[in-house]
This record gives structure tokens, sequence and C-alpha cells, in this order.
């Protein structure tokens, strides 16, 4: 991450916290941590205020930081965040300091109020995580080469389906393929065959791979800190009839939903266009999730490409599409694909 990248990043958060109507901005997130100063390591918080950006860390990592971190006024956490950060704000001339909601423990947030009286303490969702949504050029780069060497892996993994492998072996290869490659899978690895495959989060087993069936593989890794993810869906054997109509009705609404991807497209539409080619088809039982989410730094992040998101699209998201059906006894057919929003329409990063 460049220096430009970090100041614009702080710029955005700068003009966001104006538009809340608060002068300072208290990051304990450590994905949005790392986001915005670079840092890799943990229990750290940062303090924004109009003029000045604070790297807040303890003993443990104060030298990391000291030797990694550009751009922010580091200070040692001596005795409590809560000290360091009076300290920080009454200097800052603090007196509207905002806070993420969904990261700070409610008895925490109510200390810091009591302990800091004079200023006002506000709790807010997605601050930092709605700068997040929009990938830079920097980021779009990082997430392309977590991409490459996801292709890389699942096709290796595809080669290896045979009748008699277990799936605990294959979720196996999967992890240390990519630690051979310097990453680490970005979730559990979900290898599921036949009956299995009905679960969209099943656990790999000790179930072998039959001579006649399907194996649902969904996997990505996390690559220079930026994540990948794809599912497919492959057959082998003599191929089940139900599995063949299912899996053309899911790929028929990936196509579609990719297909409408363009700026200013309402994301929940998206979700809606697959998602009625499903119910269509006598299956809008057996596809009970969001079409999509978001991914970058993190494997889920926003947007969430749901029915219920009225936002719109915007160059630099990137983010899943994927349809599935699952039919408890049978099994399911899932096929995901990254998809980066470009200035006039779309390009699939996982094909």
């Amino acid at each position: 991450m460049s220096m430009t990248d970090i100041k614009k990043r702080i710029i955005s958060l700068r003009s966001k916290n104006r538009k809340l109507g608060i002068d300072s901005f208290f990051v304990t997130n450590s994905t949005n941590v790392s986001y915005l100063s670079g840092f890799r390591g943990h229990d750290s918080m940062l303090f924004i205020t109009p003029n000045r950006s604070f790297f807040l860390t303890d003993s443990r990592y104060i030298e990391e930081a000291e030797r990694t971190v550009s751009g922010f006024r580091i200070k040692l956490v001596k005795t409590s965040v809560y000290e360091t950060l009076k300290e920080l704000a009454s200097a800052s001339h603090a007196k509207r300091i905002g806070f993420e909601s969904m990261d700070v423990p409610y008895g925490i947030a109510e200390r810091l109020k009591k302990f800091m009286s004079k200023v006002k303490f506000t709790g807010f969702r997605d601050v930092v995580e709605s700068i997040r949504m929009v990938k830079d050029a920097s980021e779009i780069t990082a997430i392309k080469k977590s991409v490459a060497l996801s292709k890389k892996v699942m096709n290796k993994v595809i080669e290896l389906i045979a009748p008699g492998v277990s799936e605990k072996y294959l979720a196996g290869v999967i992890e240390s393929e990519f630690i051979k490659y310097g990453a680490r899978s970005s979730f559990s690895p979900i290898v599921a065959s036949n009956k299995n495959s009905s679960m969209p989060h099943a656990r790999p087993g000790d179930t072998k791979i039959p001579r006649n069936g399907f194996v649902m593989i969904d996997m990505g890794c996390n690559l220079g800190g930026y994540s990948s993810d794809m599912t497919r869906t492959v057959a082998i054997g003599k191929i089940n009839k139900l599995f063949s109509k299912i899996y053309g009705i899911v790929k028929m609404a990936q196509e579609e939903a990719i297909s409408m991807v363009r700026p200013g497209r309402k994301i929940g539409e998206l979700d809606l266009a697959a998602r009625s080619i499903i119910d269509k088809e006598g299956y809008c039982d057996c596809f009970g999730h969001a079409l999509g989410h978001g991914i970058g730094l993190d494997v889920h992040e926003s947007p969430s490409i749901s029915r219920s998101n009225t936002n719109i699209l915007m160059p630099g998201m990137v983010f899943t599409v994927e349809p599935a059906i699952y039919i408890p006894g049978f099994g399911g057919v899932r096929v995901e694909d990254m998809v980066l929003v470009t200035d006039k329409g779309y390009e699939i990063l996982t094909r």
C-alpha cells in the first residue's frame, strides 16, 4: 500500500466524519485499521481528527508499528486505552467522537462515555466499510493476484477428483497448496459430495467420492492481505438427470445476474433476477441465501448482493455471484464467480 493510497483513504474518512456531524473517529476494527494504515498486526487502533492521524498500540506491537506505519503519529498505550484516548481528544480539542458500534462492546462504550464526560461519543455502523466497498487500483491488482492463485489451485483439485478420494483429502490439498504459494485459505474449504452438498456450508468429512455423482468445491485464499472466493460443482461418471437439470438452472440464473452488472444498477435487482429464474423452475424453497457478497480484505464484506439492498453498483466494487439450488437428501449445485464492476459494465475475475 502506498502513502498516496493511505492519504486518500484518510481524506475519505474525514469527509464521512463531516457528513456525520462529528469531528473525530475512533477506529477499532482490525481490518479497518489495516485498510487505513497498512498495519498487519493486532490490538491496535486509530484516532482520526480533522488535522491529525494517531496510531495507538501497546508494547507488543510498538516496534513493528514504528517500522511499518507511515503518516501517523504513533502513540504507545502505557496504562489504558481510555487514558490515551482522553489525552489525544483533549490535545485535539475533540468534542464529538464517532466509534464503531459493531466492534466496541456496549460496556466499553459506556465506560468511554463516562470517562470522557465532556466529549460526546456516538456509535456508527459501516463508516469505514462503506469506503472499502469501492476498491482502488492497488486493491484490484491485489485481488486479481489472489484470484489467480485460487484458480490455479482449483484446477489442480478438480484433476484429483476420483472415486474413493475423500472430501477431507481434497480439502487438505487446497489448504496445503495455498500455504505452498505463500497464501492461506480465506475460509475453511468446503468439499461436499452428492447428498452432503445440499448443506451450503458442509464440512468435509471421511465421505469418499462416488463412482457416479458430483462434488461441490468452495474455496478461496488470502494472498497479500486480499481474499478470493469461488465455487465449482463437478460431475463424475454417469451424470444424474436431476443434477444436470438443476445445474443448468443455476448457470442460467448466474449468467442472467452477471449480465445486468453495470454502474448505477440497483444491487437488489441482481438477486431478484437470478432468484426469479430459480423460482420459475419450481425451486423457490431451495435457494435461501443472498446471491453474493462483497470481497476484499475480508472474504465477506459490503456490499451484500441481496434483494433488499437498494444501493447502486459503482465502478470498483468486487463481489461474488453465487446462485444455488439445494435439495435435502439429494444434493446441491452452487456456482460462484467474482465480478468487478467497471466503468461501462463488468469483468468476471474467476474465469
